[in-house]
């Protein structure tokens, strides 16, 4: 966008600053001055500045949305020109509006008895500054316009046209001759305005030739339409036609203000070609525009910008952006100007604050004072970063593999009641089927690495399991840990199991035989992972395979034990009066009885507070039963109560 300093100072009197720093400030506001000429106009040396408008501010693609924020940056008076209203006329245009969804505005009038005269030096000479070649008053006086308010118009030779003049989506045209004289093939979807016969313009983008506006048009209908900027940027770029008009459109151009541009380009179109108003002013205008309340807090922009400004200066500056600002118990309720349809959020007027409050006033040799936020990071992403942290300092590499699997592998490895998903229109007709748990990606790694040598594996995953239940589709978090060694050390894959939940802050862990046993896993060495007598997992070892290894696996749901972690005290700190005393006592018990079960009824009989731990020290197979050597380790006890104690829950059995 181009603007004239002259112009800027007629719209903002009282400003002082040169030209240069008035174009540096529009800089630090967020308008980079690209380009900074020194031009003549109207007799007088002016100057010319460019500015890049990245932002979704069609109303800085304006001198008047521009010298706005000149007059918010050094808190001056904006004093937008005044222009006549249009005098009545009770005359209907044939107008018809059949694009509903895709217009939010339409204004039109005719104009009769005009003369489209060559234009004055001044306006030839302004049309130069943004590249435009003169086209004769009429076209070049609604050019001036839109530079000047944002709003693109469109002028209709009314002799040239046949019938009803109407807003519609193409469905039949295959071209247009623009105002250039190109010839452009449409696509059959976009918005066009037309008469009974041909095409008129291509809407929010260029005219057309049919109608288009020369030396001996007398009647004219100036339009002006604001749409779904989302139909204009799609329309531009599926037809490569980029024009000035087509910029602003694309961008959220405030329905309201589209009243002000016709009422100034119809009182220079009467001052300048002459000639009477000789229709209503038609308006299409379905939903009005109404901007939203928002709430805000004062200190808001002192939080995000880590420095300190004032409640004064962001009240001065809001006002002088033409927001419309309450105050009310230390609160604002802050509504933008129609024109400002990017703001939306109290985050977004804290930026406005700050910007125009000047970015070089933080500080570069000195840290912000920024407030600490919220931690919002889900606590199974945090658990899942620890697990990750533990697992490696124990030796195991992690590993990544796909969530599809192929058909039967769920068969060998589910291990619970929910039942199998098929994807649609899977990436590989090979894996249909989402996993329902880590163990078949893990054991596809370990055979890669068996084939390059590796002896001793151990590698873990941690990612999504899914499963069926009823109508509901079901995933979680979980975490496979696999190792694979020629020696059988199913004691040891166990204590690393255990020693990453102790790590992780449990202390009561337990195992129970498996209920649901995986095909893949050994009957005999298959047990479900209890915490706080909750099932979290299972551990079992594989059956024999192909590579003669001992193969051990263990599976976790992360979102089970984060949801436990919330009521486990984690206090490492213990102080201890008394040394510990431990104890054995040998258990007998049959085989179908589970040893893990007699653990947790004996924890129920002693107390807790003089336990320190309860563990299985050997087992012994005989012929009918099982023999287990427990060791209870007891604290804050004299040796004598200890051993009173042990005898009082144990008997006979004492070793």
């Amino acid at each position: 966008m181009k603007v004239l300093y002259s112009e800027i100072k007629e719209l903002v009197p009282r400003l002082k600053a040169s030209p240069k720093e008035v174009g540096e400030a529009l800089t630090l506001t967020g308008f980079m001055m690209d380009g900074f000429t020194e031009v003549s106009y109207k007799g007088k040396k002016d100057y010319l500045l460019s500015l890049e408008i990245r932002q979704n501010r069609a109303d800085c693609l304006s001198v008047i949305g521009l010298a706005q924020e000149v007059a918010a940056y050094y808190n001056l008076k904006l004093n937008i020109p005044t222009v006549k209203p249009i005098s009545k006329n009770t005359k209907k245009l044939d107008i018809k509006i059949e694009t509903k969804k895709e217009t939010k505005r339409v204004l039109a009038i005719k104009i009769d008895n005009v003369k489209n005269i060559e234009s004055p030096e001044w306006l030839k000479d302004y049309m130069s500054f943004y590249g435009l070649n003169s086209a004769g008053l009429l076209v070049d006086l609604s050019n001036y316009v839109m530079m000047m308010t944002g709003y693109p118009s469109h002028l209709i030779d009314f002799d040239k046209t046949e019938g009803s003049i109407c807003w519609s989506i193409n469905n039949s045209f295959k071209e247009i001759t623009t105002l250039l004289g190109s010839v452009t093939k449409l696509n059959n979807n976009e918005i066009i305005i037309r008469d009974n016969n041909s095409v008129l313009a291509l809407a929010g983008i260029i005219g057309g030739k049919t109608d288009s506006i020369d030396i001996k048009t007398k009647s004219i209908i100036v339009e002006i339409a604001i749409y779904d900027r989302s139909i204009i940027r799609k329309n531009s770029r599926s037809l490569s036609i980029t024009t000035e008009a087509s910029r602003r459109l694309e961008k959220d151009l405030d329905p309201n203000g589209a009243d002000y541009a016709m009422k100034m380009l119809v009182a220079l179109i009467l001052k300048y070609a002459g000639g009477q108003v000789a229709s209503s002013l038609f308006s299409y205008y379905p939903k009005k525009y109404i901007s939203l309340k928002i709430q805000f807090d004062k200190e808001l922009p002192s939080k995000l910008a880590g420095i300190e400004i004032s409640p004064k200066d962001t009240l001065r500056i809001l006002k002088g952006l033409n927001f419309q600002v309450i105050s009310k118990n230390n609160k604002l309720t802050v509504t933008p100007p129609t024109s400002r349809m990017d703001v939306s959020l109290p985050e977004d007027l804290a930026e406005e604050v700050i910007r125009i409050y000047g970015y070089n006033h933080i500080p570069t040799n000195e840290t912000p004072c920024l407030e600490i936020v919220k931690n919002i990071t889900p606590k199974n992403i945090v658990l899942a970063e620890k697990i990750r942290d533990v697992l490696t300092s124990l030796g195991f590499d992690e590993t990544l593999s796909w969530p599809l699997t192929q058909k039967g592998i769920n068969d060998k490895f589910n291990y619970s009641d929910l039942k199998e998903i098929t994807t649609q229109n899977s990436v590989n007709d090979l894996f249909p089927h989402l996993r329902q748990s880590i163990a078949a990606g893990l054991l596809n790694q370990m055979t890669e690495y068996f084939k390059k040598g590796v002896e001793y594996i151990d590698i873990f995953e941690i990612g999504k399991v899914f499963g069926e239940s009823g109508k509901n589709y079901l995933e979680h978090e979980s975490l496979g840990i696999l190792s694979a060694t020629k020696n059988n050390n199913l004691p040891q894959f166990k204590d690393k199991v255990e020693s990453l939940l102790r790590l992780l802050g449990f202390e009561n862990v337990k195992y129970f035989e498996s209920k649901l046993k995986p095909r893949i896993s050994n009957p005999e060495s298959c047990w479900d992972i209890f915490v706080n007598n909750q099932n979290i997992g299972i551990l079992y070892k594989l059956t024999p395979s192909e590579t003669k290894l001992n193969i051990y696996f263990a599976e976790i749901d992360i979102e089970k034990i984060t949801k436990l972690l919330t009521s486990v005290d984690n206090n490492p700190v213990v102080e201890l009066t008394q040394k510990l005393i431990p104890l054995d006592v040998n258990i007998e018990l049959d085989e179908k009885d589970s040893i893990f079960e007699y653990l947790d009824n004996l924890e129920k009989k002693i107390n807790k507070k003089n336990i320190w731990s309860i563990n299985i020290a050997d087992i012994y197979q005989m012929e009918e039963k099982k023999r287990y050597t427990l060791r209870v380790t007891y604290e804050e006890l004299s040796d004598k109560e200890a051993k009173d104690t042990h005898l009082k829950t144990f008997g006979s059995n004492i070793i």
